[in-house]
């Protein structure tokens, strides 16, 4: 259990990556808040993580309102006392057209992939700075990396989430906060389903795949740089 004492705060954690992502962290001895804006999901969630037999809570809540990221942090800091990894994995994507992309689904998509990194980045740092030493991992996309047709809002969104990783790993590098970036291709979620259902699923990563990526970097051991931004290659 090479996380045991820590605490990770996983956004997006109903499902997919968030998932597969709060159970490997449970597996390494971490404690774990799960956030999600769907209860069912967080349910679900928190019941395999404490098959693990991690301490665990869900919280709902919306990445996108500072308000509510306020308070997710408070709920962490009075179960926990403490936070020493975030993983922001929370997502939305549409994929049409930019023309046909409408303000409100614009502003959803940056909102939630790009200022929710922000807003949760911003909370979580003083306490990972007050421990002198954290993680934050911060999911972006082949997409942020690459400009993908019919894509325009989510590869915007998720080139922000590289940048902001780059950017914000040069502020902590002499508070021994590491920060990261992981770009995976097609992964095998309801998500990525949903907007490419004719994919052959073989074809893609799993969830657990990206996973073990985020516990590697999470490892107080891991020798990447700060501010990387890590390609997982899948074959679509």
């Amino acid at each position: 259990m090479r996380l045991k004492g820590r605490v990770a705060v996983v956004t997006g954690g109903g499902r997919g990556i968030g998932r597969a992502t709060a159970v490997a962290l449970a597996k390494e001895g971490a404690g774990i808040v799960i956030v999600s804006r769907t209860r069912d999901e967080l349910a679900a969630t928190a019941a395999l993580v404490k098959r693990q037999g991690a301490k665990c809570i869900g919280v709902v809540a919306d990445v996108s309102k500072p308000v509510s990221v306020k308070k997710l942090f408070d709920r962490v800091i009075a179960d926990f006392g403490r936070v020493d990894i975030l993983v922001n994995n929370a997502g939305v994507a549409y994929y049409k057209p930019m023309v046909n992309t409408s303000e409100k689904e614009w502003d959803e998509t940056v909102n939630t992939n790009l200022k929710g990194v922000f807003l949760c980045s911003k909370e979580a740092l003083p306490y990972l700075v007050k421990n002198r030493g954290g993680v934050i991992v911060n999911i972006s996309s082949w997409a942020g990396k690459h400009g993908m047709e019919n894509f325009a809002a989510y590869s915007a969104s998720k080139f922000g989430v590289v940048g902001l990783t780059a950017s914000l790993a040069e502020e902590m590098q002499r508070k021994n906060v590491r920060v990261y970036a992981v770009c995976p291709g097609g992964v095998n979620t309801k998500m990525f389903n949903d907007l490419f259902p004719e994919v052959d699923a073989s074809k893609l990563l799993e969830p657990g795949d990206v996973a073990r990526k985020i516990i590697q970097l999470c490892l107080p051991e891991c020798k990447v740089n700060t501010g990387t931004a890590v390609d997982i290659h899948s074959l679509y």
